[in-house]
């Protein structure tokens, strides 16, 4: 119970804090487009400097992380995919859509900061690699997805454009710039270390807040069978595959299992609602990101007492 008070409560309570400062008019929409560019391009990417360029190389180029955590993630992006397809008889770009609603977590403004608070660094790096994993393959499969069914141009020149785009994320970018420090065993000069570790430290924080009004600013609609069916994959399935994979197929070490179970159980991405928008398919996207975080609360929580013992 403890670690429930220590470090959820307090974790969604700035979740909370940004939430109600949207709705009762301290912050405005134009507040949180800059403070979530202040995030995006400039806390996190220090953050994600300073962290993975201290970490073990292994660490960066552990299999099987690749096999536990994002083994189960296709597996479950594809049976979705298919469900919609086959099943629902729905066209590709909706399907594609509700898959990446069912396997891409919010590992960026939530999954680093709540790793961080709940073990530490070694297993903070769950969620950077799952970061990683989904900027590269989930968001560029989808986006191919999405315009190829759409008619908006063949797959794979749609999927080279999007990885073009990706390769340009500020947050690849400081990972590659930490992967390659933690390659050489170079360090960063003082001065820049210093920078970087003043922005680091309002990462965590305002990343939190930030989701907090981003969240206040998603319209709630959708399906109840919808929301429910991706809500109880996307924070029980894809933990649970997880579990049995590191449980039967590949054992790996405590810290890494504890990073890819949380990492497995986080909420929706915001990225999901926005990419459904444009696309103006599937709907039922924003009530999925708002249920799934105000549900994280629970089932966080629950893992992290089982985890903690």
């Amino acid at each position: 119970m403890r670690v429930i008070l220590d470090v959820v409560l307090p974790f969604f309570a700035v979740i909370s804090c940004g939430w109600a400062a949207f709705k009762v008019g301290a912050v405005d929409a134009t507040t949180v487009r800059g403070l979530n560019a202040f995030v995006f391009w400039f806390a996190l990417p220090a953050l994600l400097v300073g962290k993975v360029a201290a970490a073990p190389v292994d660490r960066l180029l552990d299999p099987g992380f690749l096999i536990v955590y994002f083994g189960p993630a296709l597996v479950i992006y594809f049976s979705i995919l298919d469900y919609g397809r086959l099943v629902r008889r729905e066209d590709t770009a909706t399907a594609a859509l509700r898959a990446l609603a069912a396997t891409f977590p919010n590992s960026g403004y939530m999954g680093i900061p709540l790793l961080l608070a709940a073990f530490g660094p070694e297993a903070a790096l769950a969620a950077v690699l799952a970061l990683l994993l989904d900027q590269f393959v989930s968001i560029p499969l989808t986006v191919a997805l999405v315009e190829g069914g759409q008619g908006r141009g063949g797959f794979f020149t749609t999927l080279g454009r999007t990885l073009r785009g990706v390769l340009a994320n500020p947050l690849v970018l400081a990972v590659a710039v930490g992967f390659v420090l933690a390659l050489s065993g170079l360090e960063l000069p003082g001065p820049i270390a210093g920078f970087t570790g003043f922005l680091a430290a309002a990462a965590s924080p305002c990343a939190l807040f930030a989701l907090g009004t981003s969240l206040a600013a998603v319209p709630a609609r959708g399906g109840v069978g919808e929301v429910l069916l991706v809500t109880a994959v996307r924070l029980l399935g894809h933990p649970l595959l997880v579990w049995l994979a590191a449980s039967f197929v590949h054992p790996v070490p405590e810290p890494v299992l504890h990073g890819a179970l949380l990492t497995a159980a986080l909420p929706s991405a915001a990225t999901v609602f926005v990419m459904a928008e444009r696309a103006e398919r599937f709907p039922a996207s924003a009530t999925i990101v708002l249920v799934t975080h105000a549900a994280s609360l629970l089932t966080l929580s629950a893992l992290l007492v089982l985890s903690t013992g």
